[in-house]
């Protein structure tokens, strides 16, 4: 089967580097148009990979940019995916699944540090862990990978796990310009009762996060201290960020998420 990957930072780059090496047929397509090679510097092993010529149709296609490049995204895709083929798109956030409707698409989440510098893709730790719906297309060219991989039969709740962290520490990180261990040890009452409002919001989806308090304030107290989200980052490099997608969804919800919101979009670069 070809796969497409549409983004190649540190997810779409990393798990572009990592389908290649499980021998599938892979394309990869940036901002600027087709990526032929990438150079990967995994933890501490250095590497360099070729991708396939980008040409015809795919069964699947990874979408891994931002989420403010999506409509640009969603306007090429007929172009590129089969009629059967299947769309994953893997940001950060909840609210950018609707743009896809008219697709048929899976949704994910991945767990993974990792970013691109100087046109190299870094992935700083061992963390991988891609939580996506079950589909026998994405068994197929998973299948002689060796990355952990969960097909979920709660998508729903793996990604608002996942969001619950994000959008927490991201928000925070931002508004405060500080990193994770500054904010926990700074912070630690807003980071809890930010916490309980996504809890509360995601129970209004039907998704019950009550136990997952607990686990975000350890996951928070055991990475690296310096530890930055990717916002944080477009936040202090001037760059468009992805506010709106990450914090915007949920301040239409939460007073108290609004009042950070509120703040960033008067800091947010624009073009």
């Amino acid at each position: 089967m070809k796969v497409l990957i549409i983004g190649p930072g540190g997810v779409g780059g990393y798990l572009a580097y990592k389908l290649k090496k499980c021998g599938n047929y892979v394309s990869v397509l940036g901002s600027r148009g087709e990526v032929k090679h990438l150079k990967v510097k995994d933890v501490d092993k250095i590497d360099e990979i070729q991708f396939d010529e980008l040409e015809g149709k795919y069964d699947v296609v990874f979408v891994t940019t931002k989420s403010y490049h999506l409509a640009d995204v969603i306007k090429i895709l007929p172009k590129y995916l089969k009629e059967n083929g299947i769309v994953v798109p893997i940001l950060n956030g909840i609210g950018h699944f609707e743009k896809f409707k008219d697709f048929n698409y899976k949704k994910a989440c991945i767990y993974i540090l990792s970013n691109k510098e100087n046109n190299i893709i870094h992935k700083k730790t061992p963390l991988f862990y891609l939580c996506v719906e079950d589909d026998e297309k994405l068994r197929e060219i998973f299948k002689n990978c060796d990355l952990k991989i969960k097909f979920s039969d709660n998508i729903d709740k793996d990604i608002w796990k996942k969001y619950l962290f994000i959008s927490t520490f991201a928000t925070l990180q931002s508004y405060y310009g500080k990193p994770t261990g500054w904010i926990m040890e700074n912070k630690r009452d807003e980071v809890e009762k930010f916490i309980d409002e996504v809890i509360k919001i995601a129970k209004n989806y039907g998704v019950d996060l009550s136990g997952e308090k607990e686990r975000v304030i350890k996951q928070a107290l055991n990475i690296p201290y310096e530890s930055k989200m990717s916002m944080q980052i477009d936040f202090e490099n001037r760059n468009k960020t992805e506010v709106d997608n990450i914090t915007g969804f949920l301040a239409q919800k939460s007073e108290f998420i609004d009042s950070f919101y509120k703040k960033l979009k008067t800091s947010q670069v624009t073009s």
